[in-house]
């Protein structure tokens, strides 16, 4: 099976109410913990798969991909309020500088927790701060090159002896302009059209 997004994932076990758990090893028998602190992996129970917490996701704040443990942690925190999530990020920094130093939660500003939150719990569709997945950057391509926006062969118009100098029109769209209301320079509109 392929691996999907970690994202993705989460927001998919979100909208199944099967949240995932937080353990302390890859192991899916061992033991789960609430202590983001010793937990390394995150894991999902349908179907069955363990991220670590380190790997960088598809969101991106100050240009770069918020890890996994901080996307969980402010999904934790949702319904905090600003300070004590602030409070409560800086708290658990500490606590993992005390563990081993390297692994940190990033703080999320108000505007992107918000967009993160309402994109895991499926109230909107699309986030700015999410980049797309690889599958959906090569759909819009082809849809680009398809369409001729983009890429392929362009057309380039014949210049044959049977080319007609004008433009050829739809009659679809010729039916349209023939409904429209015709309009006369200034002066006709001004003063109206004398009958001959």
């Amino acid at each position: 099976m392929a691996e999907l997004d970690p994202l993705l994932r989460l927001r998919q076990s979100i909208a199944a109410n099967e949240a995932p758990i937080t353990t302390i090893s890859s192991d899916p028998t061992s033991d789960p913990t609430d202590n983001l602190a010793l937990a390394t992996h995150l894991q999902f129970s349908n179907p069955q798969y363990s991220y670590p917490l380190d790997t960088p996701t598809r969101f991106i704040s100050s240009d770069k991909a918020v890890d996994l443990r901080s996307i969980w942690f402010a999904w934790q925190k949702k319904d905090v309020a600003i300070p004590d999530y602030i409070a409560s990020a800086q708290e658990l920094n500490e606590e993992l500088a005390s563990k081993d130093g390297t692994s940190k939660v990033q703080n999320l500003v108000f505007v992107e927790r918000l967009d993160l939150i309402t994109w895991l719990e499926g109230a909107s569709e699309e986030s700015e701060y999410i980049k797309g997945l690889e599958s959906d950057a090569s759909a819009t391509r082809s849809a680009q090159v398809a369409s001729g926006a983009a890429g392929g062969v362009s057309t380039i118009p014949s210049g044959g002896a049977g080319a007609r100098g004008g433009r050829t029109v739809d009659p679809r769209l010729q039916e349209i302009y023939d409904g429209e209301r015709r309009m006369g320079d200034r002066n006709s509109v001004l003063r109206g059209i004398k009958p001959t």
